[in-house]
């Protein structure tokens, strides 16, 4: 029990850490790094459509199928 407190204590400490550097950017950097994000989601998004359409294509799955374990899993994350 001992070591979880201590990663909870590391992982509040590290946020700290975090929120300090974040508040520490200016506007233009704040920008930047909204806009590399940006770019990520929208390439893990555009590899997400390809390899689902590469399983369909492939009779691995349906579409409902793919659509209907995002919902179970997007449910599981909340």
């Amino acid at each position: 029990m001992g070591e979880k407190k201590h990663k909870l204590v590391s992982s509040t400490e590290n946020s700290r850490k975090f929120d300090k550097q974040i508040n520490e950017l200016s506007d233009q950097e704040l920008k930047e790094l909204l806009l590399i994000n940006m770019y990520k989601l929208a390439l893990v998004r555009a590899q997400l459509e390809a390899v689902t359409s590469i399983l369909i294509k492939h009779k691995l799955t349906t579409f409902e199928e793919v659509w209907k374990e995002t919902n179970d899993n997007f449910k599981n994350t909340i």
